[in-house]
This record gives C-alpha cells, structure tokens and sequence, in this order.
C-alpha cells in the first residue's frame, strides 16, 4: 500500500493574499483582498508597476458580510484556489470602520486564524480601504509593497499585529495606527497615484478617536521614541534652516505630590544642518551655534506639547502614560488611578523641556555664501 500526503495542497492551488483591507458598508463589513497574477508579471527585466500586455499583476477581491469571517467565507466560495493569509504584508482598516465599529472585531478574526502573521503591518486609510488597495503606484508592482515599504521607512513609525495585540492587553495604555493617505498627482495629463505616511490616528476603547498630523505627529515620534533621520524645518533668527533629526532621546517621569500626580518629559535630540537659508550666518561663532540649538529645543519642547494636547483632547493615552505610572507607583495606580483614568488623563499636566544638540553642520564650518569674493 502507498502511502500519500492526505491534505497536501499544490502552488498552483493556492491564491497569496499580499494586502487586506476591511471597510464599513452599511450594517455590513466589506474585506477586500489582493491578490497577485504570476501569469501577468512579466519577465524580471520588465520592470516598474506593470505587467506583461500592460495588463495589471495583481486582482482585488471584494465582498461583504454580517462578520469578517463571513465576508472571507463568501470570497472563497467564487474563487478557484484556496485563499492563504501567511504571506499577507499589510491589512488596512477603513476610517469609518476604524471610528464606528472599531479594530477589536477585526484583530479578533484576525488572531484565531492559523494562518496569522504576527510582522504583518496595521494602518488606518484616509477613506476606504478598499480605494487605497486599488492605488496605482508606479514604483512598485503592487499597493501592497507600496504601503509595507512606507511603514517600515525611516520617515514612518509602523506598528505590526503582535505590537497591537500587546498594546490592546496592556493596563495604561491606548492604541495608535500609521494614518496612511492616496496622494494623486497629474503631469503632462499623465495621473500618478502616491500612498503618503505621515500622520498617525488615536484609539480609545478600540475606537479612533482623532489625528496627529504635522508638528502633532513629529511631537508624537519624540515621545514614542520612533524617530530616525527625520527632517524638519525651523526659523532662527527670521530665515529658514532645514536640518535632520538623527537620534532622539525622552525620558517620561510620572510625580507624585501632594496627592497630585504631574509629568516631567526631557527630549534630548542630535541634529545635522542639511539647509540654511540665511548664507550669512556663521557656525564658527559659539553663541549663533547656540542660539540654534535653543531655537530647536523650544521647538521640539512645542511639537511634544502639542502632541499631548491632541491626545487629552481624544482622551487616548497612546504613548502610555498610565502605564509609566504603574511602573514608577503601582500602588498608588492600583488604589487611585486605574479605575478613573479615562477621567483623570484629559486633566493631567505635563512639564516638557527640550534639548539639541548640533553635532554637523557642513563640510566646511563656514558657510560658503559668507566667503569674501
């Protein structure tokens, strides 16, 4: 008697899903999939978002249901292959999904899969999920690379399954997603579609809650810590100077006293001068040196304030300031803090100072528009 492999499934048999997405249509969950077309690829040197025949390497699929798991159910029942999850690099979650119903009943489908992958990417879309699947990015074949590139940049703060599911079960703390944003763009007539990540969204209870963008956003890296290469633009003494964030450093010190609990957050960064628009300026002189280095330390001081500020305005404590209580006095969290502090965070206040230090500032210390002609 011969002995096969009783469950063995072929290659050939099996549809990779690359990119899932989950949107709110009515009282229904829409889950959309991408999926790609070897048979469209083309050869390795065919390059760029297309396929052979400019037809498209990649199929979305599309279908809704009372839950996620239905919604997959139908979707298998008109495909020929069987649809696998392992490979599966980003799931993105509609907006109003996200503040409606929420990410638990998602996450949730998601961990009891077998096929399940814990380094797989979560960002919230600016609109639907399935609009920015359907992005026709020109650098990458697909939506999906396009999107798992993007977080896991230097300019971007990513968060995968395993660190949500950790966040979700953590005592003190708020979840927060990438914001991600389809950015098109027309020259000559010719329309290009970007996938843009700069922004983050703010969870409490599993709902979104509100949005960090900008200075916020910046604020919001400083304190989680996630910032790398990151370029920005200050004024100092009246003209513009673009330098580059290399390293950040923020320690978080829960106090409490007189039966007062308050904050003191010290954000130390290195920066290099990349631009400077004021050509006179002279980096040989110690006290214009410091003056810049005050004039970011202020600024990053402001961004980190202002970044509270938009999470006690969305009652999300998305950095864990809780949890840095529970660390520093759990006693104390236990007994006062823990029950009433979705009422207690929005009231807290924070003491923010900042550092800089100028560590580069060109390959000559003198800037070349100040050289006598």
């Amino acid at each position: 008697m011969l002995i096969g492999c009783w469950d063995r499934r072929e290659i050939n048999d099996v549809a990779f899903v690359l990119a899932g997405g989950a949107d709110k249509e009515g009282d229904l969950i829409r889950i959309s999939v991408l999926i790609p077309l070897t048979g469209n690829m083309g050869t390795a040197n065919s390059g760029g978002g297309g396929g052979s025949g400019g037809q498209k390497p990649y199929t979305i699929k599309t279908e809704t249901g009372k839950t996620v798991s239905e919604a997959v159910s139908k979707l298998q029942y008109r495909l020929p292959r069987h649809l696998f999850f392992g490979h599966r690099r980003v799931i993105i979650i509609g907006e109003e999904l996200a503040r409606t119903e929420g990410i638990d009943l998602v996450i949730d489908a998601i961990t009891r899969t077998p096929e399940k992958r814990f380094s797989t990417f979560i960002a919230v879309s600016e609109g639907r999920a399935l609009d920015l699947l359907e992005a026709d990015t020109r650098l990458e074949r697909f939506s999906a690379e396009s999107m798992r590139e993007q977080l896991q940049s230097e300019t971007s703060t990513h968060i995968n399954l395993m660190e949500i599911i950790s966040k979700l079960v953590t005592v003190g703390q708020d979840a927060y997603f990438p914001y991600l944003q389809k950015v098109k763009t027309e020259i000559k007539g010719q329309e290009s579609e970007d996938i843009r990540s700069e922004s983050f969204v703010l969870f409490h209870d599993g709902r979104m809650t509100g949005k960090l963008e900008r200075d916020a956003a910046l604020g919001f890296r400083l304190l989680n810590q996630s910032i790398r290469n990151y370029d920005e633009t200050v004024i100092v003494d009246g003209s513009y100077l673009t330098v580059t964030i290399s390293h950040a450093s923020t320690s978080i010190t829960p106090i409490v006293k007189n039966n007062e609990l308050t904050y003191r957050i010290h954000s130390s960064v290195k920066v290099s001068v990349n631009e400077d628009r004021n050509l006179a300026r002279n980096y040989d002189d110690p006290e214009q040196r410091n003056r810049i280095e005050r004039n970011i330390a202020r600024h990053v001081a402001d961004n980190i304030n202002l970044a509270i500020h938009k999470m006690q305005q969305s009652n999300s404590d998305a950095i864990g300031f809780g949890l840095h209580v529970y660390r520093a006095y759990p006693h104390i969290w236990n007994t006062k803090y823990r029950k009433d502090w979705n009422e207690i965070f929005p009231t807290l206040k924070f003491e923010v100072t900042g550092e800089a230090n100028l560590f580069r500032f060109g390959m000559s210390s003198e800037n070349l528009g100040r050289k006598d002609r």
